[in-house]
Parts: C-alpha cells; sequence; structure tokens
C-alpha cells in the first residue's frame, strides 16, 4: 500500500512515503518552520519515490498531543490531501509514535514511557507496553494525559523514557530508577506509518479514529 504520513505536532517537521519496497523520509528539528516546511517535504518524499499524489492509497497525520499550532498545520495538510483525493486518513498517537521509533532501535523493548513537553511546568506523558493482540501492536497502559512530571508513572517494570519532555525532567522522571532514557527523540512520520499500515491492514482505520488529541484544553502553541 502506498502511504503518505505528516508529523509537525512537536519541534520536528518530517514526511514520509512508505509502499511495499520502501521507506522514504525528510526530517528537520525547526519548531517554527512547520508550516513552510511541509509540504516542500511531501513532494521531496514522493518524488524521490517517483510516485505522484494520484497514487496514493492512504495518508497519516500526528493527532497529538502537542503543539497546538503544530497538530493543527499537519491535520490540515493530511485532510486536504485526503479529501482532494478521495483516501483514507488514518490518525497516530505523537507518544505510539515515540514508542514506536524507540523500539526500531532498543532490542527487546517491551515498556515505553513517552514524555513530551508540554510547556506550564507540565508533560504530556503515556505509558505503552508491547501486545502482538492489539492491532497496532501497543497497549496503552497509561492513556495519554497532561500532569506534573511529578505525577508520571510507569508500568512497574523497567521501561523506556523517550520524548522532550525527559530531555527537560530527566532528574524528576527517572528517579525510580528503572527507567533507560533515550535522548534527542522526537515522533517522526516514518514511525507514523509503521503503526498506521497495521491499522489499514486489519480495517481499523475509520473517521472516528483520526480526531486530534490536544489533552489539554488551554493553547499553549
Amino acid at each position: 500500500m502506498k502511504v503518505l504520513a505528516i508529523e509537525t505536532a512537536t519541534e520536528a517537521c518530517s514526511a514520509a512515503y512508505a509502499d511495499d519496497d520502501q521507506i522514504i523520509e525528510r526530517f528537520q528539528i525547526d519548531p517554527k518552520g512547520h508550516s513552510e516546511r511541509i509540504l516542500p517535504m511531501v513532494e521531496s518524499v514522493l518524488s524521490e519515490a517517483g510516485v505522484v499524489r494520484a497514487e496514493l492509497e492512504a495518508i497519516v497525520f500526528d493527532s497529538g498531543p502537542g503543539s497546538f499550532t503544530g497538530i493543527r498545520i499537519g491535520a490540515g495538510v493530511a485532510q486536504g490531501i485526503a479529501l482532494g483525493l478521495d483516501l483514507p486518513l488514518v490518525a497516530v498517537s505523537s507518544l505510539m509514535g515515540l514508542a514506536q521509533g524507540v523500539s526500531r532501535v532498543v532490542d527487546g523493548c517491551t515498556a515505553v514511557l513517552p514524555a513530551i513537553d508540554a510547556r506550564m511546568g507540565q508533560v504530556y506523558w503515556a505509558c505503552l507496553v508491547r501486545d502482538p493482540q492489539e492491532v497496532t501492536g501497543w497497549r496503552w497502559q497509561q492513556m495519554p494525559q497532561v500532569t506534573d512530571p511529578e505525577a508520571v508513572d510507569g508500568p512497574g517494570v523497567e521501561e523506556i523514557g523517550v520524548g522532550s519532555g525527559w530531555d527537560r525532567y530527566a532528574e524528576i522522571l527517572s528517579r525510580n530508577g528503572r527507567t533507560i532514557w533515550h535522548q534527542d527523540r522526537y515522533p517522526s512520520a516514518r514511525d507514523l506509518i509503521e503503526v498506521a499500515q497495521r491499522l489499514l491492514c486489519a480495517g481499523s482505520a475509520t473517521p472516528s479514529t483520526a480526531e486530534l488529541t490536544y489533552v489539554r484544553n488551554k493553547v499553549t502553541g
């Protein structure tokens, strides 16, 4: 299946294309440049793949949590392409994207505690554990929420910490001594695709699942 993914929910901005033979991604850290960069990234990955928009079969985007502005930019671009081509639209959580990304580089990864800096002294976080019975391959041990970093609680086993929340509050978040912290990792379009492909193959991607996940009601950028 020919799938395009867009990720703009955090400081990073990325676009990725995947089919049965290849995954191509453009990725850049640019907190203020998402609106200018994302469409050129989309065209760049499609050009390298030798694919035009009309050949796409599904569109994926990061539903959050993260930057309110970033989430809206990515969702707007993804929705525009999907509606224009009458394609399925799949939303994947930024927190699940982080879990998927770190699992690609850490052998035996079974539990992940992703945390994204939510500003105002708080973090967006969740706890995910590997579960082959789940369509996505992940089970929410703790659902996405926003709290002070002191309130973050893992599954009670050795988990992997990842995300900008860890980069900022590592000393607080790692206080239980169980967590292995992987620095400087952001959700990426490639990781969203890997989750979305499972949903698409299982027929579990529906309009009701393509919703934004702000978690917090107050706008923080």
